[in-house]
């Protein structure tokens, strides 16, 4: 399958449309031959009847199967009755001889917000059971899953994007194609690759970028994502990934050295803190003769100093070393203060066994917000390019991957550069701790794990609180859950390791 994908054409007038870009996009249906095309919304800028009449008329000479999807700006006072006139359905399921297209709009009137309501998730949830054969699945949606870099604040990913993530990665989906951030983007994912397009011909491009549009092609072994910039500074930028790609791991080799991974203790005298889930976890941490234990925010339940007493007294008692990043409620009220005079300093690292782990806060003064920022970022991974062990880490409080089972609120307000800079330079693992529900993915090469709640009322897993254990052996990461209180464990992923 050959894939024309597009989005944000934002046809009106030559205020915001760039038409000379389009013109050249659609010429390549001349020129190639493309089993589909598939633009991801936008279509106009405004969702006004006579910007409607444009598309039709521009995308009226293509004789292909085109799929089309509505945007924020389709949507806009009143848009959408508009689309269903004009374009056509905007959620659907279109069959082609190799595969499915599974199609929803997430827009949300009036609004630059997505969202898909459980009324469209089950309706992909079904699709994607009934369609389970098929040899290629694919999702189009506007609002991206996935953060995505060079497009400023992280603020319109989809509110329920954890939810969609993970059902996605249980359907083995092929594809997942969005648009909304002016800016192309891909990242594979524990087998799905998630593509982003730019602006196909609005003029409101990004960080200097271009109009662009890309090629997806698709056969039984690989998949090969390119996107073609137009203009002066036209360019390509290809990407290849084998397809369902199955591994068998029968030797692990060697374990090299296992971490604790832990979040939101909530220690405080609060009925909101699980002290029996807190002490059975201990007891059980101290008997799994771990390296290090890395804490990832939400220590205590506010950052007063009788909370501070009682955590310092509980956290002193696990045997293994550990290590800290603080969320926001560790450094509201005196926490900052406190964080530093009971826990040492803010950004706290470790090294042993040839592993580096470098902590950074991403926690604000009384917000739930977190940001890095573009100066932590580059003294981060500067110091990461001048360090010389074999696996490298990160850990901070805010997540970097939505979350399952969580309205999407603890993600890093700059996700989309931290996450993409992470992966380009092939950090090994990436520990969070928001939103109290465990998950774990590969984006490239990169493990990120997020941690449940250890001891507090506040979490979401129908597993119960939990802890994460991480052993890193000489072939593979292995990622497992245990249950606070019970000692329950499962087995949240396996992933061949770097350079193995």
């Amino acid at each position: 399958m050959k894939i024309l994908h597009i989005s944000d054409t934002h046809i009106n007038g030559s205020k915001h449309f760039e038409e000379n870009s389009l013109r050249e996009i659609l010429a390549e249906v001349e020129k190639e031959r493309y089993d589909l095309i598939i633009h991801s919304g936008d279509v106009t800028q405004e969702g006004k009847e006579n910007h409607y009449l444009k598309a039709k008329k521009i995308f009226s000479g293509i004789d292909i199967p085109m799929v089309v999807i509505p945007g924020n700006h389709d949507k806009r006072s009143g848009g959408i009755s508009l689309f269903k006139d004009h374009i056509g359905d905007p959620n659907g399921v279109k069959e082609t001889e190799s595969g499915v297209v599974i199609y929803v709009d997430s827009g949300v009137l009036d609004s630059d917000i997505g969202r898909v309501g459980m009324t469209k998730y089950n309706m992909i949830n079904r699709a994607l059971k009934l369609h389970n054969d098929k040899d290629i699945k694919i999702i189009a949606m506007h609002h991206h899953t996935l953060p995505i870099p060079m497009a400023g604040r992280e603020r319109n990913v989809l509110s329920n994007a954890g939810d969609l993530l993970e059902l996605f990665l249980r359907y083995d989906v092929d594809l997942v194609l969005s648009g909304h951030r002016h800016y192309p983007n891909v990242y594979h994912v524990d087998g799905t690759v998630f593509v982003n397009a730019g602006t196909a011909s609005g003029k409101k491009t990004r960080y200097g970028d271009v109009n662009s549009y890309n090629v997806i092609e698709i056969d039984e072994e690989k998949m090969k994502v390119t996107t073609h910039r137009i203009g002066e500074n036209s360019d390509t930028d290809e990407k290849k990934y084998f397809r369902k790609e199955k591994r068998v791991f029968h030797d692990f080799g060697k374990r090299k050295f296992r971490l604790i991974h832990t979040s939101n203790s909530f220690i405080s005298s609060s009925r909101k803190f699980k002290e029996k889930h807190f002490f059975n976890a201990l007891n059980k941490i101290n008997s799994l003769e771990g390296d290090v234990l890395v804490h990832c925010g939400g220590i205590v339940k506010e950052g007063i100093p009788k909370d501070y007493d009682v955590a310092s007294a509980y956290m002193s008692k696990f045997d293994v070393p550990v290590v800290y990043s603080p969320a926001g409620r560790d450094i509201n009220y005196l926490g900052y203060e406190l964080f530093e005079e009971h826990f040492g300093e803010i950004d706290q690292k470790f090294r042993d066994k040839d592993i580096y782990l470098r902590g950074i806060s991403s926690a604000q003064y009384d917000s739930p917000i977190g940001i890095i920022g573009e100066t932590g970022r580059e003294r981060l991974f500067t110091e990461f390019n001048e360090v010389d062990e074999s696996f490298k880490g990160i850990f901070l409080h805010h997540n970097v991957l939505p979350i399952p089972h969580a309205r999407e609120k603890g993600l890093l307000e700059d996700s989309g550069d931290f996450l993409r800079r992470a992966v380009d330079e092939k950090v090994d693992l990436i520990l969070t701790g928001t939103s109290s529900h465990p998950f774990a993915a590969r984006v490239g090469e990169t493990v990120v794990v997020n941690a449940n709640s250890l001891s507090s009322v506040y979490q979401s897993s129908l597993f119960g609180n939990s802890f994460n254990v991480i052993d890193v052996y000489e072939k593979v990461i292995v990622v497992s859950e245990i249950n606070s209180l019970w000692g329950a464990r499962r087995v949240l992923g396996i992933w061949e390791r770097n350079n193995a």
